[in-house]
């Protein structure tokens, strides 16, 4: 899984592959801030319309796991908790097993060395990883990326640590949008 570090100077953002305004065709792999976007009504509107498709579209097993994260995050004595876990169930509930991509062990650890090069990239270009959940999350969108690259999905998500993996991951394919509305 050795590769040549890619940089690029900081000020230099290239062009990413948007997401349109309507499902994409082919098969598609929802990234979790799809779902957590749509969810609070942030993002274009195409993203609700994922999540009315989603018993035909896939996610990666770290999308189900950051995702059901909220059952144990929330204060279950709060007075909103009943209500957001009723809406994270019923998500949950309408994703269809067979379309969850599940890594084996050697997926594992190309995540982890391919997290390791994107850290070195985003170091490279002025960034860092700073805490531990820095790196957990690069390590979860690494091994989403590796899934999704071995089925031959493309990855909708607006997170911008698929920018570096598709540069470093050669056939990954990233549909970006932006969280603040269209594009």
């Amino acid at each position: 899984m050795s590769r040549p570090a890619v940089t690029r100077p900081p000020n230099q953002r290239p062009e990413l592959p948007k997401l349109g305004t309507s499902v994409p065709r082919g098969p598609v792999l929802l990234d979790t801030n799809v779902f957590i976007n749509a969810l609070a009504g942030r993002g274009p509107a195409v993203l609700r319309q994922l999540l009315e498709a989603l018993p035909r579209l896939f996610v990666a097993a770290p999308t189900r796991a950051e995702l059901s994260w909220v059952r144990g995050r929330l204060d279950p004595n709060h007075t909103g908790t009943a209500r957001v876990l009723a809406t994270y169930e019923a998500l949950l509930s309408r994703i269809d097993p067979a379309k969850v991509l599940v890594p084996v062990d050697a997926d594992w650890l190309a995540a982890g060395e391919l997290a390791g090069h994107a850290a070195r990239v985003v170091a490279g270009g002025g960034g860092k990883i700073a805490t531990a959940f820095d790196r957990v999350e690069l390590i979860s969108a690494a091994l989403t990326a590796i899934l999704a690259r071995q089925a031959g999905f493309t990855v909708v998500t607006a997170d911008r640590d698929f920018a570096v993996l598709a540069r470093l991951v050669p056939g990954l394919h990233v549909l970006f949008y932006d969280r603040r509305g269209d594009g």
